[in-house]
Formats: structure tokens, C-alpha cells, sequence
């Protein structure tokens, strides 16, 4: 019951976390122009949204990526399904679908027409705070209760929502977007069409410390926290400032949740960090790098260009171009597999050990039983 209603009562489907509206309905023809697909069954059914395939209704277009979710194929309800070439063949006779290469592509362009993201005034709220010499370009934004300190620029058509503290001399490019509640330490920079969601926190002093006197010092933290074009940060992640030279995000680089990122970070163009990864003080990460949920890179190390670093690895070492690392410590994925193989096979390994003792207990018994008789 509560799983109908709340799918009765949410929202459709829609990329990106800033989506909002949505169109009328689209033709199925109409759908596969827009993904360069192929287009089956009835060309003018009219469809208003996507949903998975195991939710999707009659006036929807059911999405199917993956062979595990032909099972909730047969009892589909959709009008028309989303499908990639190699499962098309799986859909029931007379189904129409939209057949393409690659369906994660089709998918963003689709949801991008369907859910285009909502228009937002550009205005100051009464009650945000500006501070002296603050400058907003056209058709920028700030939302109620923020607080924008001295010397804060905000590029046109940017918006800092609700809540949002930036501190001195912060200084954010066009198009971009802070959610509620994100804080930025003074001279933080962020670039054109970034995106930073909510309880995220930029440009934090880095764990620095030094014993002087049998006492822990704090170190200055004087660089920045630089964040490129492009760059996506989820919620209540954390990128502290450098220390002397800057942390930088650079373009195009994905964060999602719950990470942290140490000070004098470096990380290349387009890679992507999943959730709770942390990476640890004036390590540098390559371009395209991959480093999946819960990943952890100590600190002074280089990972190397298109690197990937698989779930909870912990790497304790500098990362080749393109490898791929397993386990803690990380290493090569297939000794990682391998050694993990190993140690699941510790518990026969132990009883063999044990029979072999029996066995060498029992014939020094015979042995000895010899040896007495021979005497």
C-alpha cells in the first residue's frame, strides 16, 4: 500500500538533481528522432514520461538497460519500452519500443526534453545578506536567508539558494548552482556551470598540524579551493583549502555524497569519485580516473591517468596510467582477485594441514612401534 501511494504521489522521473518541470507528451516517433533510435510498433502513440520497467504505466516509456530486468518484462504495463539492440528481442510480440545502441545516452537526451529544469527569477531575497562590494551579474540570483560576505561575485545567471553562506571574496561563474545550505570558506573559486548540493562545504582549513613544545600546532592554511567548469558536487561533501598552493577540481570532474577531498588535492579533468571515497592530503589524481564507493588514497601519492579504483580499495601506493586496483592494500585487480580467492581458502587449507599432521602423527606411531620390536 505505501509503495502505491508513493508512486501515485511522486514526481516524474528526471535527470539531473534540478529538474523540475515536465512537457506534455512526446510521439514515439518524436522520442526516437531525439535519441537516433529505431523506432517499433505504433509511431504516434503518445507517451508523457520514463519509468523502470517494473514501475512503468500504460502512458510511459518503460527503460531497459540490463538483462537482469527482463524478469519484470511479461507483466510490463508500459506503452512502448526504451531498449538497447541486444535485449530488443526479448520484448513480447507487438511491443512498441524505441531500439537503440547504447540506451543510457537515449535516457539523459530523453529526460533532458521531458523534464527541461524550472525557471528561477532573478532576484535577491529581502532577507539575504549582502556584504560590502559584493557584484552579481545578470540574472543571478540569491535565495532567502543567504548570506553573501565582502568582496563575493556571482557570474550571470548563477544561483545560491536558501541558506548558503560564501565567505569573503568568494567568486562563482555563470550558470551555475549552490543548493540550500552550501558554505564556502573566503577566496574559494568555482567556475561556469558548476553545480554544489546541499551541506556541501568548500574551502575548509586541511588537517595541518605540526608538535612543537609536545603540543599539536595548527599549520596556516593559506591556498584556495579551486573548482572548475562543469564539476557536479553532492551533499555534504567536503574539499578542504590548500595549504600553501590550492586544492583544484578541474573541469568536468563528478563527486558525489559523503566524500573528502584533503588539502592540495589535485584531481584531472572528467574523473568521478562515488560515495565516501577520501583521498588524503597533496595526493594527485589523474584525468578520467574511476574511484568507486568508499575508496580511500593516501596521502602523496599519483594515480595515474584513467585509472580505476575499485570499491573500498585503499591504495597505499602511486596508481599506474589505466590500471585497475582491488582490496586493501590495492593491487593489480587479478592478484587482488586471486589473493582473495586465497584467503577464502584458508579454512579447507587448515583441515588438510590437520589431517596431514594426524597422518604423520599416526606413522611415526608405526615407526617407533618398529623400531621397538626390532630391538
Amino acid at each position: 500500500m505505501l509503495q502505491e501511494l508513493a508512486r501515485a504521489t511522486s514526481p516524474a522521473p528526471g535527470l539531473g538533481r534540478t529538474a523540475s518541470r515536465s512537457v506534455d507528451t512526446l510521439r514515439l516517433r518524436d522520442i526516437s528522432d531525439l535519441v537516433g533510435g529505431r523506432c517499433v510498433g505504433d509511431p504516434d502513440r503518445s507517451l508523457s514520461g520514463v519509468a523502470p520497467v517494473d514501475e512503468a504505466g500504460e502512458d510511459q516509456i518503460a527503460f531497459l538497460a540490463a538483462p537482469k530486468y527482463l524478469k519484470y518484462v511479461e507483466g510490463c504495463r508500459a506503452g512502448a519500452f526504451l531498449v538497447s539492440e541486444r535485449l530488443a528481442g526479448a520484448l513480447p510480440v507487438g511491443s512498441s519500443a524505441v531500439v537503440v545502441d547504447d540506451p543510457y545516452p537515449a535516457l539523459q537526451r530523453l529526460l533532458v526534453r521531458l523534464h527541461p529544469s524550472a525557471d528561477h527569477p532573478s532576484e535577491v531575497h529581502p532577507t539575504a545578506v549582502l556584504g560590502r562590494g559584493v557584484i552579481l551579474g545578470p540574472g543571478a540570483s540569491v535565495g532567502p536567508y543567504a548570506v553573501l560576505e565582502s568582496g563575493v561575485t556571482i557570474g550571470s545567471g548563477s544561483r545560491v539558494g536558501p541558506h548558503c553562506v560564501l565567505g569573503a571574496n568568494t567568486t562563482i561563474g555563470s550558470n551555475s548552482v549552490l543548493h540550500p545550505h552550501v558554505v564556502t570558506y573566503h577566496d574559494t573559486l568555482i567556475g561556469d556551470e558548476v553545480e554544489i548540493h546541499s551541506g556541501t562545504r568548500l574551502g575548509a582549513d586541511g588537517f595541518g598540524y605540526t608538535r612543537i613544545d609536545g603540543e599539536h600546532r595548527k599549520i596556516p592554511q593559506v591556498g584556495r579551493c579551486v573548482v572548475g567548469d562543469g564539476v557536479e558536487i553532492g551533499a555534504n561533501t567536503a574539499i578542504d583549502r590548500g595549504s600553501l598552493g590550492d586544492t583544484r577540481i578541474e573541469s568536468g570532474v563528478k563527486i558525489d555524497n559523503l566524500v573528502h577531498i584533503a588539502h592540495n588535492v589535485r584531481i584531472g579533468i572528467r574523473s568521478l569519485l562515488a560515495g565516501q571515497v577520501g583521498v588524503s592530503g597533496s595526493t594527485r589524481i589523474g584525468k578520467d580516473v574511476w574511484l568507486g564507493g568508499q575508496a580511500g588514497v593516501a596521502n602523496h601519492l599519483e594515480v595515474g591517468d584513467g585509472a580505476r579504483i575499485t570499491v573500498r580499495a585503499g591504495v597505499t601506493s602511486s596508481v599506474p596510467a589505466n590500471a585497475t586496483m582491488f582490496g586493501f592494500p590495492a593491487r593489480p585487480h587479478a592478484e587482488g582477485i586471486r589473493r582473495q580467492t586465497d584467503v577464502g581458502r584458508i579454512p579447507h587449507l587448515r583441515e588438510q594441514v590437520e589431517q596431514l599432521e594426524a597422518e604423520v602423527r599416526r606413522l611415526s606411531a608405526l615407526v617407533e612401534g618398529d623400531d621397538a620390536q626390532g630391538e
